[in-house]
């Protein structure tokens, strides 16, 4: 199968891949919202599924999780508990399609609606099928829980449509083996492998070719439409500028905006986003004025909306310092 990469835009995934780690963090009686607030995000962020995401703030945050929960092998539990609507279009596509070959190919296909940046293939060149999963920016590191939960996940589909006693034949890890190993054997029941090329799950050859009863034509048709809209809806703009854009725009309300924040979500140094932006004859400072200038134009325009609101609908503390900056756009 062609390898399927997302590339061109800042590395993002929806929001809706927090849930888990969420639901952990609660559980345990750990205090969620701190961590969050952590890596610039909130429980009325998270509340949209389809909210984008940057994809380092996400693996840092289910790395800190594993840490705060004293648990290393948190990812390979989340995955294996895992319900299927939790990954949007791409998980009802898996449980929809025909045969375990046509899952996983449009699978990897319908992730590319729910995150970017990322290398996924079927590879049956050898005698054993592999499914590979590899976050393409190699600067996202360590992140071994999301490795561990993608791969986990991708059993727990399987057995999900073939039947629980299901195995593969063995699991790789491109990350170095830890001290435990019991987590894997539990979850996998089959040999694992670590400080491999990439993550993947090895398959028998009958495997992709049988049937699933949960086949449903017509949702695995629905389904690919909408991640096929979600993916043009969505698309990533491209230059730097744009990029830079498209980030404030979207956390305006949510964060406090930060150049080397900005600057790290795009996979970039302080010092590089800062320079190419120079060169388009802009800065970080710049667009965000214009950006709030354009939102308070059209939120002024909205009935019943008091100063207060539209200042924190544009990241401002208080209706005193929107109108303090109001004053200077006009100079």
């Amino acid at each position: 199968m062609k390898k399927v990469t997302v590339n061109g835009s800042f590395p993002m995934i929806r929001a809706a891949v927090m849930g888990p780690v969420v639901r952990a963090l609660d559980q345990s009686g750990a205090d969620c919202d701190t961590l969050l607030e952590a890596f610039g995000m909130s429980r009325r962020l998270l509340s949209n599924p389809y909210e984008i995401l940057p994809l380092t703030r996400y693996v840092a945050a289910f790395e800190r999780a594993a840490d705060v929960l004293g648990e290393a092998s948190l990812g390979l539990r989340l995955g294996s508990e895992l319900q299927l609507t939790e990954l949007g279009p791409a998980g009802l596509v898996f449980l929809s399609s025909p045969t375990l070959n046509a899952a996983m190919r449009k699978f990897t296909l319908a992730l590319a609606s729910w995150q970017n940046t990322t290398s996924c293939e079927v590879l049956r060149d050898d005698e054993w099928p592999i499914w590979t999963y590899q976050i393409a920016s190699p600067q996202i590191w360590p992140r071994r829980q999301d490795a561990e939960y993608s791969l986990s996940t991708m059993c727990n589909m399987i057995r999900l449509v073939r039947g629980a006693a299901w195995n593969p034949v063995e699991v790789h890890f491109e990350h170095a083996a830890p001290a435990d190993l019991k987590p894997y054997a539990r979850i996998f029941r089959v040999p694992v492998r670590f400080q491999q090329p990439f993550n993947g799950v090895i398959l028998r050859p009958q495997d992709l070719d049988a049937s699933l009863k949960s086949a449903d034509t017509q949702m695995a048709r629905m389904m690919e439409r909408h991640a096929t809209d979600l993916i043009a809806n969505d698309a990533m703009p491209h230059s730097i500028v744009e990029q830079v854009r498209d980030l404030i725009t979207r956390r305006l309300a949510h964060e406090k905006l930060i150049v080397a924040d900005i600057a790290k979500d795009l996979g970039l140094s302080h010092r590089s986003l800062q320079r190419h932006l120079a060169q388009e004859g802009t800065s970080v400072r710049q667009i965000l004025r214009e950006e709030r200038q354009r939102s308070v134009a059209g939120l002024l325009e909205r009935d019943g909306l008091t100063n207060a609101a539209i200042a924190r609908a544009v990241g401002y503390a208080d209706a005193t310092v929107l109108w303090r900056a109001t004053r200077s756009w006009k100079k």
